[in-house]
């Protein structure tokens, strides 16, 4: 399956799995990640503890940092592994 650009790619050995995100919402004292995996609609809650580990590890990654910083230049080359 290409990566299409739009959509996250899980990876398993139990095959690879199509995930779009929508949009966010705060539902009570958790943040939602709307969207779809595959053909199913799709809601993951993420209570705020987890939120903030989620945070920590992604500004605490000096290999995330150097992505994020990478990024905006990466996004307009073609994926050359399709």
């Amino acid at each position: 399956m290409r990566h299409k650009g739009r959509n996250l790619l899980i990876k398993s050995p139990a095959g690879e799995f199509p995930i779009t995100i929508e949009r966010f919402e705060v539902d009570g004292r958790d943040l939602v990640i709307v969207g779809k995996m595959g053909v199913w609609d799709a809601r993951t809650h993420v209570p705020p503890r987890d939120f903030l580990r989620v945070l920590g590890k992604l500004f605490f990654s000096p290999a995330v940092l150097l992505y994020a910083a990478k990024a905006p230049f990466m996004a307009g080359r073609r994926d050359e592994q399709s």
